[in-house]
């Protein structure tokens, strides 16, 4: 037996509520969008957990898009993960500089990109399936509470490429990241 759908997300239904409701940041509602991209050279035989801080969000933000590219590396696998900022003036906590957000951070945004080839520039949020963090139902999440963090720690989180898996080789090519996000 099958069924022919037809369903409303709530921003739809919000909308076609009785009296109207109105979309709220972080739940499909209009919100100014910030991009920010970056681009690191690796260097020629950087090993296994060598890390490349990207691009800084405020940990409120609510990612929408995280594209990566690289050049080829001749070898090397990156994972992007989330890291507390390292910043002793952005209002990050001193126990939490430039750590990894526990249990969650590493491979959130995506696991193992493989950058032997050149990679063109894609869609990276989720990158990996399971094994990535990050799940399409945290599309209008604030950070932190995507992490799984249990309240907002303020200041900023850093969008880090890691090298794992497999070493870069050559090095030299260029590797891109840019995230798209709406604050919350």
């Amino acid at each position: 037996m099958s069924q022919t759908s037809h369903l409303k997300s709530a921003p739809i239904t919000n909308l076609d509520a009785t009296p109207f409701i109105q979309n709220t940041a972080g739940v499909g509602a209009v919100g100014e969008y910030n991009e920010i991209s970056a681009t690191i050279t690796p260097l020629a035989a950087d090993a296994t957990g060598s890390t490349y801080q990207m691009v800084r969000v405020p940990s409120n933000a609510i990612v929408k898009s995280v594209r990566f590219a690289s050049q080829a590396q001749g070898a090397g696998t990156f994972d992007i993960s989330a890291y507390y900022s390292d910043s002793t003036s952005d209002g990050t906590a001193a126990a939490n500089q430039g750590v990894v957000v526990p249990t969650t951070g590493a491979t959130f945004f995506a696991d193992a990109i493989v950058c032997a080839s050149a990679v063109a520039l894609f869609e990276a949020l989720g990158y990996g399936g399971a094994s990535a963090g990050w799940d399409p139902s945290m599309i209008n999440s604030k950070l932190w509470a995507a992490l799984g963090l249990t309240a907002d720690p303020g200041g900023y989180f850093d969008i880090v490429a890691v090298c794992t898996d497999t070493a870069v080789t050559t090095g030299t090519g260029k590797v891109c990241v840019s995230v798209g996000y709406v604050v919350g």
